[in-house]
């Protein structure tokens, strides 16, 4: 647990950032610049907040946020934060800065429109804008054969960008056993961590 001390510090890093929210030169809205500069101003953050609560969390490390950053799938081969990190932190950062199209979603056959091992939010949305069914959606993350973790401003970020909450509930279950496999793998105390992220989804 991160002491008073610890918290004070990182308060005042995301505050310090706090007037570069709305800038004309950051890509998006407001609000999806709130949530990129929350992303550098957790930077410090990340990677303690990730290992007690995600094993994506701790893949991304330093680039997390407190909402979660674009991250939300992993294959089993690319979910060790010794090793693959740099490579999933170019996966977040191709979903912001080149996002899936509804075109790219229409012409995939799973969830990971782009082929990278990791599944980010942009991905979702594109599918949700092609129009594909709930089952079809849902259908394509089952065939990623990768496991999802969601924050609770990730799950946000999906349904206020028309995914529906079926498809987001979905997400907590689809591939369990890769996600238990990748926690026996990688997950520093990975039982109470996994059994802490359902109680959270659940109470939710």
């Amino acid at each position: 647990m991160l002491n008073n001390k610890s918290i004070v510090t990182l308060l005042m890093a995301s505050i310090a950032l706090a007037p570069l929210a709305g800038c004309d030169s950051l890509p998006g809205d407001k609000k999806t610049q709130g949530a990129v500069i929350g992303g550098v101003g957790g930077a410090v953050a990340g990677g303690a907040l990730a290992k007690n609560n995600r094993l994506l969390g701790a893949l991304i490390g330093g680039a997390l946020g407190a909402g979660g950053g674009y991250l939300i799938g992993s294959s089993l081969d690319k979910s060790d934060p010794s090793k693959n990190r740099d490579e999933a932190v170019r996966a977040e950062r191709r979903a912001r800065d080149n996002p899936a199209s509804a075109s790219d979603a229409r012409s995939a056959r799973t969830a990971d429109i782009n082929g990278d091992g990791y599944v980010t939010m942009d991905e979702v949305v594109a599918m949700s804008k092609a129009g594909l069914s709930d089952d079809e959606m849902i259908t394509r993350l089952q065939r990623t054969g990768q496991f999802f973790e969601l924050t609770s401003d990730q799950e946000s970020y999906l349904q206020d960008h028309g995914v529906s909450r079926r498809v987001v509930n979905a997400m907590r279950d689809i591939n369990q056993d890769v996600k238990n496999k990748a926690y026996d793998r990688y997950g520093n105390g990975s039982s109470n961590s996994s059994k802490r992220n359902d109680r959270i989804s659940n109470d939710r």
